[in-house]
């Protein structure tokens, strides 16, 4: 290109830099969101990955209902999997009332689980402590004299705390899991040095596997090597249950075996008496030796007694707030899957349709330029510099914008967990993506409409295109209503119609902005929603009380009513499949009155299901995850034993996993009754400090040993970091609407300069001729936003299916002011555009724009 040619673009350029702008904000808008939100998710698991690995949190804790020894350590060790075994001694007390602390061994050179300091310093004397962060809501500071409760399994009581810390195996910076004890919630944990536990057995064993450090965590990848890790430890403990049974009943009978030693000796030194010379000593000590003997017969019947200890293996997703944390990454993932490639799409439309009129509209000088002697590549050279310009700029700085701010912004926003050092990559693929998509945008428009051009003669070029002939329109036919219009409205719907393509780009563009601002209100309500709709619609109980008698009724003044039924956690999969979720059973006392406690309602027919004695009732993701329907099998682990039950129904659900049956049907699974335990609390009573009343007076009762508010658990339904990518949809969903309808607007106008300039000449105001294109825009303002709603409607129902993950199915709801505002929003920026667009129509020079064109 020579540069008096250069020169002529960079002219283009300056002499349109409201177009050449608006290209590029378009493509910077898009390229922004597209690299920004689909970064998101990566760069939340990335910057979880750094920072277990950088605290060696442990892949699998192995666990035994009848604590660890050094051979099952040994055991573990011996698997050629295992990298690291750290065996952890660990209490949970209750220090007071409203106070439940967990209580670890701390391990100096501890190889996995390290603590990350906040504050302070790490404990190195037997007389110091340090506790979790979120032990400062209770008043602590470093230099104060902590005191726990007496306890067996602790040779000391009083510690000095040193510092405070986070602990990798918390994600949550709320939730610090439950327990029997107290109220049910653990408050916060504690760290004191190893040497304070006299504990024989070991509670749990940590495991970090050697190849675990080769894939992220929280992907699939992790998941199926930890799972297969998991079952190779299982055989590597197979024998361990057995024996560790084996070994409990040779210890009891040991000690038993002594105890019989001494009563024989002592049945010798008694028959070497003559019966004529016992007294009553004598007699006294024969009835105890009877005694004696038939508590020995009870003891060795509970030795055989000894059950089979239960070893569990629970990988990091126990761990509270992991699952949490990387399902509102997934979530976040799963709706960068369709939104931003939308809102990419629709910038790429309207971007294609702006470089493809800017270059039909130069006709002429392309024309004058072949005529001159230019080559069509030289001509073809100005546009190509424009529009590469124009894409690169756009998507190179929306891409590195989107990169750097979005991810940082969202993880800002995420405040419900310990992780605070954000550690994002460099997403290559997304960025090239979207810079391909910008050239395709604006450099792929420009050579096919130059292409279609440029294959004419220069005559016909320099000659402009015969405007479009009125046709009569469907309106016309219409008698009565066609005599009601004035001229200048007649005028308008006939150029509706006379410009297709243009009327059509314009309605398309429109609604798609509406359609983005409507799915991020909608995904926002789905959001609000789920609490409220769990709880109020499926579950209409506030609290759940865990009492030690099945018999025993709590009388509590501000209970408005209870059902007794027993709740338990187990293990569901389907009969054919690898899936596995924690799930908890609810087993009423009785069925009558159940749902006014729990609605069940069929997912196929919305009818209200009735528990049957002939099989269990799921929750709808139970029933998706487990690939079941009505009269499907699933198999699950009750206590232990592996059972097969019988789906009669699918029942609508959003928060958690559940199973509902009969006692009846629970006997027929397990051989055993249902113990009903626990008891569904109604009370109306539910703010905060209400709610702490009612747990104390709930906990002074004799036989009550736990208390929880479900609804009002931690961070169990965390979706912060949802909220916050909502927030920006909504942001750049608005924005794009007002770049699209000013560039629309922008090539409305300048195609139809002559056409404007005559009218004014023909005697038309200002006004009027600005009624004359706004009336045309609020046409396609309206027709756009009623078609956007359609489109958002589709969106909203896509992406929230696609972010359900874990246990959480969200509720397709979109409520009335997410219409009102997506349509005000695009109402308003077509408002603002009408203004812009007055003052523009009013500088029309009618007689450059009525000047020759040949």
């Amino acid at each position: 290109m020579n540069r008096t040619y250069f020169k002529a673009t960079m002219r283009e350029i300056s002499q349109s830099m409201g177009k050449f702008v608006s290209i590029v904000l378009i493509i910077l808008l898009g390229s922004l969101l597209y690299v920004g939100i689909r970064s998101v998710g990566p760069d939340l698991n990335q910057t979880a990955n750094h920072y277990f690995k950088q605290q060696k949190l442990s892949d699998v804790k192995v666990s035994s209902t009848m604590g660890l020894t050094n051979r099952d350590l040994t055991s573990i060790k011996q698997n050629k999997q295992v990298k690291t075994a750290l065996p952890i001694h660990m209490v949970t007390l209750q220090k007071s009332r409203s106070q439940i602390v967990s209580v670890y061994g701390y391990q100096k050179q501890a190889k996995l689980d390290q603590l990350k300091l906040v504050s302070g310093k790490l404990p190195t004397q037997a007389n110091q402590l340090v506790l979790d962060i979120k032990a400062k809501e209770n008043g602590y500071h470093i230099g104060d004299i902590y005191r726990l409760p007496k306890n067996s399994n602790l040779n000391r009581r009083k510690f000095k705390i040193v510092g405070f810390v986070n602990s990798p195996q918390y994600v949550s910076s709320t939730d610090r899991g439950t327990t029997n004890l107290g109220n049910g919630t653990v408050n916060y944990f504690a760290y004191v040095p190893n040497s304070t536990f006299k504990q024989k057995v070991y509670p749990t064993i940590a495991v970090q596997f050697k190849k675990s450090s080769q894939y992220a965590a929280g992907t699939d990848s992790y998941n199926n090597y930890i799972d297969k890790q998991k079952t190779s430890l299982k055989k590597s403990l197979s024998k361990r249950p057995e024996q560790r049974q084996t070994q409990l009943q040779n210890s009891a009978q040991a000690k038993l075996n002594k105890q019989k030693a001494k009563i024989k000796q002592q049945e010798k030194q008694l028959t070497k008496i003559p019966s004529g010379y016992q007294t009553t000593k004598t007699k006294a000590a024969k009835r105890k030796l009877t005694t004696a003997k038939a508590e020995i017969k009870r003891a060795e019947a509970q030795i055989k007694k000894i059950a089979r200890p239960t070893y569990l293996y629970n990988d990091r997703s126990a761990n509270p707030g992991y699952q949490d944390y990387f399902d509102e990454s997934h979530s976040i993932a799963a709706i960068a899957i369709i939104f931003p490639g939308f809102f990419l799409f629709i910038a790429i439309l309207i971007t294609f349709t702006t470089v493809s009129r800017m270059v039909e509209k130069n006709r002429r000088e392309i024309g004058l330029m072949r005529a001159l002697g230019y080559t069509k590549h030289e001509i073809a050279m100005k546009y190509i510099v424009y529009t590469l310009l124009a894409g690169i700029l756009g998507a190179g700085l929306g891409g590195v914008l989107g990169m750097l701010t979005l991810p940082q912004f969202v993880f800002s926003l995420l405040s419900n967990n310990n992780l605070t050092a954000f550690v994002g990559v460099i997403p290559w693929s997304y960025l090239a993506q979207t810079m391909i998509a910008g050239l395709v945008a604006t450099l792929g428009s420009a050579l096919i409409v130059l292409t279609i051009n440029l294959r004419e003669v220069p005559t016909n070029l320099m000659r402009e295109r015969a405007p479009k002939a009125g046709k009569r329109i469907l309106m016309e036919r219409i008698t009565p209503l066609w005599r009601r219009l004035s001229f200048n409205q007649k005028v308008s719907y006939r150029n509706l119609f006379r410009y297709k393509g243009r009327m059509l780009m314009t309605i398309v563009g429109i609604a798609g902005c509406t359609g983005l601002i409507l799915t991020g209100f909608g995904i926002q309500n789905s959001v609000d929603d789920l609490v409220p709709t769990q709880y109020e619609d499926v579950q209409h109980f506030q609290a759940l009380v865990t009492v030690k008698k099945a018999t025993q009724r709590i009388h509590a003044a501000n209970i408005s009513g209870q059902k007794s039924v027993m709740a338990k956690s187990i293990t569901a999969r389907p009969t054919h499949g690898t899936a596995n979720d924690t799930v908890t059973l609810i087993v009423p006392k009785a069925t009558a009155n159940f749902s006014q406690y729990v609605t069940l309602k069929s997912v196929t027919t919305g009818k209200k299901i009735k528990l049957s004695d002939q099989g269990v009732v799921l929750s709808e993701k139970l029933a998706t995850d487990m690939n079941a329907k009505r009269g499907s099998l699933v198999t699950l682990q009750i206590s232990g034993k592996k059972v097969k039950a019988k789906v009669t129904g699918v029942t609508k659900n959003y928060a958690g996993h559940w199973i509902y049956t009969t006692k009846s049907y629970y006997h027929h699974l397990t051989g055993n009754s249902a113990k009903a335990t626990t008891r569904l609390v109604k009370t109306n009573q539910t703010k905060k400090a209400q709610r702490e009343k009612l747990s104390r007076q709930l906990l002074k009762e004799n036989g009550v040993l736990n208390v929880s508010f479900p609804r009002y658990a931690a961070s169990a339904l965390s979706t912060g970091g949802l909220g916050s990518v909502v927030l920006i949809m909504i942001v750049m969903s608005g924005a794009l609407a007002l770049v699209v309808l000013y560039n629309l607007t922008n090539i409305n106008i300048s195609e139809r300069m002559r056409e404007l300039a005559t009218i004014k000449v023909l005697g038309f105001y200002d006004r009027e001729v600005t009624a004359y294109v706004a009336r045309e825009n609020v046409v396609f303002t309206v027709a756009g936003i009623i078609l956007g709603w359609g489109i958002g409607l589709f969106l909203h129902q896509f992406i929230m299916v696609k972010a359900q993950t874990g246990s959480i199915l969200f509720p397709m709801t979109i409520h009335y002011p997410g219409y009102i505002w997506s349509a005000v929003i695009t109402g308003c920026f077509s408002l603002f555009i009408g203004v812009l667009t007055h003052y523009k129509l009013k500088r029309i020079d009618m007689l450059d724009a009525l000047a020759a064109s040949e």
